[in-house]
């Protein structure tokens, strides 16, 4: 039978990608003097399972570092060998071109080979160095052990009978990429038999009931050709037999052909835990749960993939499906609710089941943060090492969830902001010491949820923004400054395409294309950044983002004959305002006293020059908005009530209006736009 296992691909590419983002954040946390036998252990299962996963589909270039990666991962996790932080680093460099391999079966993008080999050839030097004795006191071998290492440097023949259970079809296991990488190991030839049927109209041709007998001559021990087979056979299944020995020095030995099944020698081998100087495998150390195991196996077989376009599909349906909810409900509130007391109650029920819906449907898309945080250890080793640089990352609230199209476009900004803090903020250990500080710098990524936005934070202890120097650098390059200016406005020039107060430029920064792009990316999210800079003590960026570019809640207001929708998070209460309680301050500024506290009065129908608004603050009603710890008032004409609504991009469809966050499309067919309090803080402000 001939199964496509190209169908199968992308799950094994999925696979493989979570095992190397595994391995990767394992290297990057262990500690070498002292690791733990866990991260040991599910060092080993990953690279083996990229390995059988490579070999099972027919990748066997994929098989040659993990190969070796797997073998030294194996002593390591025994203590036959330890750990040091330069094998730690050669081990995350084969992870790298374990994943370009994998990339370029996958995306078919080009694979450097020159990297391959200088990996395999790292890996090959640590396993030629390293013995099972390195870093033990020194043990005289046994005779036979010795021979046994001999004999593995040596070639034999041997014969291999493969006997497969009859569901190997069905399990859509492919002899092929056995066969080659059986071929690797030396001269092989291969010969297939199968029983002979007497009643052939009952031969199932679903049923493997053939018979493999193969001939390799090759150095590799036989426990090297019992791993070929270790995802496919059962010890029982496979017998291997050695057709020739040589004689060796000081070995007395007769010219008898040794025959013995894998399964006898690793019987025979068990007290010694060594089968021909290599250790022998449990077979249920892939299994879920060996050795402790930390990974989601009850979550990954309670899941599916699902492809994007899908997911994105159902958000878009989901969205006319809350339009429709809000035109029948507008066209109900006509009718009236004694005479249609069914139809009220039908909608009511609607309404509920569309929000449970919304809410499952949108939670779909949901993505934890860690999706990218989880990248940025490795970015940081790697810099920091080129730099000669002490840094310590910290992952604060990396389980924060948040769109998946914000997660996608957030990659870029904070990649920006990490490599600038690690080469303009972290200063030399050197120059740490002298200002009193520890040699090792810190770099804190941080992410919150509060209200309806996601706020994601930057921060380092490094040496902080210069005030004058960014003040001389924006002069010379031509932009409006000034002495009088507060730090926040000084702190946002960095933000100017093209600034940058590196004094030469490098592969790392010094372009003056980092900082406007993660401002200009950000704005494009919706999103919003803010600096924070104390000299010598360090910088803060903070990010502020929606939670989701999808659907929100929202509380509809009329001014005139306008609605706008503010957004339920943002909104502190809603009150009518006593004369008293009103001030002028200035010409055409007023505030309004709550509790102690003045509040800027924005008016919304001069803001947006909506005619017959009401004027008088005492006869409409006074909306008290959150921007971000800052406070607001609206005022507006009447409450609405309270609605799910579909954000539209405006950008899209029109062009930005400042003071909004989006539109919507209201249940009689009108467009309202939704108002965005931080934004409506800053036109207060320009106003």
């Amino acid at each position: 039978m001939n199964v496509d296992l190209s169908q199968f691909y992308q799950v094994f590419f999925d696979e493989s990608a979570e095992h190397l983002a595994e391995m990767e954040r394992i290297f990057l946390a262990i500690d070498p003097l002292n690791p733990d036998d866990e991260d040991l252990n599910a060092l080993f299962r990953s690279a083996h399972s990229i390995k059988g996963g490579a070999g099972t589909f027919g990748f066997p270039d994929m098989t040659v570092v993990t190969h070796t990666l797997e073998t030294l991962l194996d002593l390591v996790r025994h203590h036959e060998i330890p750990l040091s932080r330069e094998m730690v680093d050669v081990f995350l460099q084969a992870g790298d071109a374990i994943s370009m391999q994998l990339a370029g079966h996958r995306d078919g993008s080009k694979v450097d080979q020159q990297v391959v080999e200088k990996v395999c050839e790292q890996l090959s030097a640590i396993s030629g160095s390293s013995t099972p004795s390195a870093g033990k006191p020194e043990q005289v071998a046994s005779p036979a052990l010795s021979a046994e290492k001999i004999e593995a440097t040596s070639e034999s023949t041997y014969r291999i009978v493969f006997k497969p259970p009859p569901d190997l079809y069905s399990r859509m296991v492919r002899m092929e990429p056995i066969f080659e990488e059986l071929a690797s190991m030396g001269d092989f030839t291969v010969t297939a038999g199968i029983e002979p049927h007497n009643e052939f109209d009952k031969y199932d041709p679903t049923r493997c009931e053939a018979i493999w007998e193969m001939n390799l001559t090759t150095s590799h021990p036989p426990a090297d050709i019992f791993e070929v087979f270790m995802f496919v056979a059962d010890e029982e299944e496979i017998c291997i037999e050695k057709l020739s020995t040589p004689i060796l020095p000081g070995r007395e030995t007769d010219s008898s052909t040794e025959t013995g099944s894998a399964a006898t020698r690793e019987t025979g081998a068990a007290n010694s835990g060594e089968i021909m100087g290599r250790r022998s495998y449990d077979k249920n150390e892939t299994a879920p749960g060996a050795y402790g195991r930390r990974g989601n196996e009850n979550a990954e077989a309670s899941s599916i993939r699902v492809g994007v376009v899908k997911v994105d599909q159902l958000i878009n349906q989901m969205g006319e499906l809350v339009i429709t909810q809000a035109m029948l409900a507008q066209s109900a509130i006509q009718l009236d609710p004694v005479q249609h007391e069914n139809l009220h109650r039908s909608l009511a029920l609607l309404e509920r089941t569309t929000r449970d819906l919304q809410e499952s449907v949108m939670s779909i898309r949901m993505m934890p943060i860690n999706f990218i945080f989880s990248r940025f250890p490795r970015l940081v080793h790697d810099l920091a090492d080129k730099l000669g640089k002490q840094i310590e990352l910290k992952l604060v609230g990396e389980s924060t969830e948040l769109d998946k199209g914000l997660v996608e476009k957030l990659a870029d900004p904070l990649t920006h902001l990490v490599r600038n803090s690690i080469d303009h903020g972290i200063e030399s250990p050197e120059a740490r010491i002298a200002g009193g500080k520890s040699p090792c710098g810190a770099i804190i990524l941080k992410a919150s949820q509060q209200g309806g936005r996601v706020v994601i934070e930057v921060a380092d202890d490094g040496a902080g923004l210069n005030r004058e120097r960014i003040l001389a650098k924006a002069a010379k390059n031509g932009l409006p400054v000034s002495d009088s200016m507060s730090d926040e406005e000084v702190w946002q020039l960095i933000f100017a395409p093209g600034f940058s107060t590196a004094d030469q430029v490098t592969d790392v920064s010094g372009r003056g294309v980092g900082m406007d792009v993660v401002l200009r990316n950000v704005n494009a999210m919706g999103g919003r950044v803010s600096v924070y800079s104390f000299q010598g003590k360090g910088s803060r960026v903070v990010i502020s983002l929606p939670l989701t570019l999808a659907i929100l809640d929202g509380l509809s207001v009329r001014v005139g004959n306008e609605t706008f929708i503010v957004p339920i998070n943002s909104i502190i209460e809603s009150l009518q305002p006593r004369i008293e309680d009103l001030n002028e301050v200035g010409q055409g500024n007023a505030t309004v006293h709550v509790r102690g506290e003045y509040i800027p009065l924005m008016r919304l129908g001069e803001i947006f020059a909506i005619h017959g608004a009401v004027r008088r603050p005492e006869e409409a009603v006074v909306m008290l908005v959150d921007a971000e710890g800052e406070h607001l008032a609206l005022l507006v004409d009447e409450l609405l009530g309270q609605h799910q609504v579909v954000i539209k991009s405006l950008e899209t469809n029109y062009r930005k209006v400042d003071g909004t966050a989006g539109a919507t499309i209201l249940g009689d067919g009108r467009v309202a736009l939704i108002l965005d309090a931080v934004d409506m803080v800053r036109l207060w402000r320009s106003r």
